[in-house]
Order: C-alpha cells, then sequence, then structure tokens
C-alpha cells in the first residue's frame, strides 16, 4: 500500500491504527462492533482523502469483509444508532473499553449527519460502498432530511443494496435528549440515591428490612442517566459536603464505578449491580461510632484497628440480608475487596493469597480517588485532582488494576469536571464537559466566571477546542490549574 503522508510528513492516524482480527464466532455483537470500527475509519478517511486514494481502498475492503460474509449468511444487516447505543440487527453491541472513544465519536458523527439507521439488503460492490461513504461525509450538518438526500443519491447512482433512516432520539422515556433536562434528572437521582444511602444506614442499625424494590429502581435510573449522559451525574460528584461525607461519598463511588463500568462494556443489568456495589460499599462503617469515624484527631492503634475492621463488617451485614438476592456476591466483592489492593497488600489479611474480582478493583479505585479529591472533617480542603491522578498511574499494578486506571483517566480527563483553571487569555473557568475526541483530551469546554458584588458568576461556556480562523492557533488554551478554595469557589454550583 503506498503510504498517504500529513502535512508535517508522518503517517496519519488512519495508517497507523491496526485492524483487529475478526472475530466470527461471536455474532452479531462482535461482528457489529467490527463493523463499526472499520466504517468509522472509512468515513473519517472519506472526509481526508481523494476516493481514488490507495488507503480508500484499503479501507473499503476492510469494510466489505465486515459486511458481505454476514449478509451472505443472513440476508441482510441493519445497524441502528440510537445516541450512544449501538444495535446490530436488533441486538445492542457491547463496546470494549480500548475502542469507547470511537465508537462515541462515531455516534457523534451520525448524528450530526441526521443519521440513525445503516441498512445492507444485499452483496455490496467497493464502487458502492465508496460512493455512500462520500455521499454521507459530504451531508450538511443539522439537517434532519439527510437522509432523503442520500436516499435520492442512492437512487440516482443506481444503488440498490444500501438504504438508511432518519436518526431517533426519543426511545427510552426515562432518557432526557435537553441538556439542562438531563441535569435535573441526574441531580433528582443524586439526591434520591443519597437518601436511599441513609435509609440502608438506618436499616441496618436498626435492623429493619430495607425496600429493595426501590433501591434498585433507583439503580437503574442512574444507569440510563449514565448511559445517556455521563457528565451529567459525574459533575454532581464534584459536590463537596463534608457533614455528610459517609452519605455523599457512597453515591459518588456508584458514580464513578458506573461510569467506569460503562466504559469497559459491562451489560445493562451488571451495570445496575456495580451501581448498587458501589452504594453499599462502605456499610460496615455503619457498626462505627460516628466519634471515631468523624474524629479530627489522630487515631488511636484500638481505633484505627476498628476503622479497618469495616470491610468484614460489611461483609457480615450483607450476608445477613437476605433480600439481596443474586446482588449479595457483588456487593460481597465491593465491600470486602476495595481496600485489598491490586497486589492484596491492603486489608483485610488474607490468609490464602487470591485475586480480587472486577466489582472490587473498579470500587475500589472509585473510592480512593473521591476519598482523595473531597474534604472530610479532618481535612477541608480536598487533593489536587492531577496529583492523584498521577499517583493513581505511579501505583498501578500495585495498589490499583492498571487497565482499570487508564480508563479511569480517559474517562476523568486532563483536567477533570469541576477543575478551577487560569486560560491564556487570562480568563479564569470551570471545566465542565471533556471532549469525546481523545485527542482534544486537553481541551474540554469550560464555563468562564465573572466577579461582581464580591463573587463568582457563570459566564459564557467556551470550547477550548475552537480556533482562531485568521491565524489557525487555537483561541484558547489553560495556562495552569488553582485551588478554587483560594477563591471562596463552589465549584458544584457551577456543574448542576
Amino acid at each position: 500500500m503506498m503510504n498517504v503522508p500529513t502535512a508535517d510528513g508522518s503517517k496519519s492516524d488512519l495508517q497507523k491504527e491496526t485492524v483487529p482480527a475478526f472475530d466470527h464466532e461471536n455474532l452479531p455483537s462482535t461482528l457489529g462492533a467490527e463493523l463499526i470500527f472499520r466504517f468509522h475509519r472509512l468515513l473519517k478517511g472519506a472526509g481526508i482523502y481523494d476516493p481514488n486514494n490507495d488507503l480508500i481502498d484499503r479501507l473499503t475492503q476492510e469494510c466489505l469483509q465486515a459486511i458481505n460474509p454476514f449478509i451472505g449468511s443472513e440476508g441482510n444487516l441493519l445497524l441502528r444508532v440510537i445516541r450512544d447505543n449501538f444495535f446490530f440487527n436488533n441486538i445492542r453491541i457491547q463496546v470494549k473499553a480500548d475502542r469507547f472513544p470511537i465508537f462515541k465519536t462515531f455516534s457523534r458523527e451520525m448524528e450530526k449527519r441526521c443519521i440513525g439507521e445503516l441498512e445492507f439488503t444485499g452483496q455490496v460492490s467497493a464502487k458502492d460502498l465508496k460512493n455512500f461513504v462520500y455521499i454521507l461525509s459530504g451531508l450538511e450538518e443539522k439537517n434532519e432530511s439527510n437522509y432523503l438526500y442520500v436516499q435520492q443519491q442512492l437512487r440516482s447512482l443506481k444503488i440498490q443494496g444500501i438504504q438508511v433512516g432518519k436518526a431517533e432520539f426519543f426511545k427510552e422515556e426515562d432518557l432526557y435528549i435537553d441538556s439542562d433536562e438531563q441535569r435535573r434528572y441526574s441531580k433528582e437521582i443524586y439526591f434520591k440515591a443519597i437518601d436511599l444511602v441513609k435509609d440502608v444506614t438506618d436499616s441496618v442499625r436498626s435492623q429493619k428490612l430495607l425496600n429493595m424494590r426501590k433501591a434498585k429502581h433507583l439503580m437503574q435510573k442512574a444507569v440510563d442517566s449514565i448511559m445517556q449522559d455521563e457528565s451529567a451525574l459525574l459533575g454532581l460528584a464534584n459536590i463537596k459536603n463534608y457533614d455528610e461525607y459517609t452519605f455523599n461519598h457512597s453515591v459518588n463511588v456508584a458514580i464513578y464505578s458506573l461510569a467506569l463500568g460503562q466504559r469497559i462494556g459491562l451489560p445493562k443489568k451488571l451495570l445496575s449491580h456495580l451501581g448498587m456495589a458501589g452504594l453499599l460499599h462502605d456499610v460496615g462503617k455503619t457498626k462505627i461510632p460516628p466519634e471515631v469515624l468523624n474524629k479530627t484527631e489522630n487515631l488511636t492503634p484500638p481505633e484505627w484497628a476498628l476503622i479497618r475492621s469495616h470491610p468484614v463488617t460489611g461483609t457480615e451485614i450483607i450476608l445477613r440480608v437476605k433480600e439481596w438476592g443474586e446482588l449479595s456476591t457483588r456487593l460481597i466483592s465491593a465491600a470486602f475487596e476495595h481496600h485489598l489492593r491490586y497486589d492484596l497488600s491492603g486489608y483485610p489479611r488474607m490468609a490464602r493469597k487470591r485475586n480480587t474480582t472486577l466489582f472490587g478493583r473498579i470500587v475500589a479505585l472509585a473510592d480512593f480517588f473521591d476519598a482523595l479529591i473531597r474534604p472530610r472533617v479532618y481535612r477541608r480542603f480536598p487533593y489536587v485532582s492531577e496529583k492523584i491522578l498521577g499517583f493513581m498511574l505511579e501505583r498501578a499494578g500495585k495498589d490499583f488494576d492498571p487497565s482499570l486506571v487508564k480508563i479511569f483517566i480517559n474517562m476523568i480527563g486532563v483536567f477533570p469536571l469541576g477543575t478551577l483553571a487560569l486560560l491564556n487569555t487570562n480568563e479564569m473557568g470551570i471545566v465542565v464537559q471533556n471532549q469525546e475526541d481523545t485527542e482534544l483530551i486537553d481541551r474540554p469546554k469550560v464555563c468562564l466566571l465573572t466577579y461582581s458584588d464580591g463573587e463568582y458568576r457563570k459566564g459564557k461556556v467556551v470550547d477550548l477546542k475552537e480556533v482562531d480562523e485568521s491565524s489557525g492557533a487555537y483561541k484558547r488554551s489553560i495556562l495552569k490549574t488553582l485551588d478554587p478554595n483560594e477563591y471562596n469557589i463552589n465549584v458544584a454550583e457551577f456543574l448542576i
């Protein structure tokens, strides 16, 4: 294949990426994932290269290798995109962590073009597939009649085996497309989850039954919210209430766990279980006296031993509650393992070495991050998020699962939601949304702050990926991060 250099002479990202071996045994989900991966690269290439380019020829052939064999055996191939959910012949595709950013970008590209369905009803030629992709590539953004235009172009080119459908957004009554409505909905879930943790605490202390139906229904809503817009709930995890640290912390751990679980492709049912595991990982602390739990001075050896006993106590509590049913095993994993560490050097001490569970490793990461980024009664000022992420990288393979650490950092971003930043324009702002494109992870959306009457207020939201048309340089960049406590800024107010 002929190399196609970029402007600086290096190979393009499309050339650097390798295509994984195609798995024909785990159809249709695996084939659907492969098709999206390959079609995304072809669509991306069509926006850069001429149709006769050698690279486009190769990417076209790779797509055909995913499409035609399946059509030969099944007769048709239907790919539907509903927000960030992908369905292949009406079966939902589970997205693996290493491809999550690509799938997210592809979803946004299709959404911009108002195309929600691609259907192949017969064997496709290289010529027809190329023509089709270049039609899609040239579509006007946000034009809801695009699907009609594509159908017309396909007819004029006598391409009969390819069809498209309009993007559909309202598929689940609990999901909201309007960002303000989504934030309100997420906020409602967040505070209901805090009330649920309080109910669990009261139930454990008074030995009363917990309303399991209510708990499971709430967690299903949280899963839907994360799948719709993870930034809405992640933003709420910036709420810093040291007076109710235990309750807020438990909800935040559930949120981070859900977001990470979605990134690694857990199905919806397991996500719900993971959220409950995060919510109840510290249930053992209900047996620790408040005067010990909230002590501001150094703990005595007996008090420290009591604190370290909470994973075992939590496990015992869960085992006694029969209403958990199939959830029990996963709740135990989180409660018992969240301080064990990846190399088992933490606590409780193990008499016999064994591998920790996926749920335990996820909750351990979420617990550690939220514990340091938020203040407590004895530490009113949290650690800077960049330092926490750096420490997590240093301890990957020792304290934390190295694969999960990389995914978690990619999810949180170089500048996590709620980061107070000084821009090169001498403006100050708070990070309110990270970019879907991992290449722009250091260029989030920022809410600028205005100062008047002795306090900071919300200004306009700017996108740091915006470029000045005359110079080609970015309009704004982050110079450094700032400590919001020095400016008496509660970042949660700017996110919710």
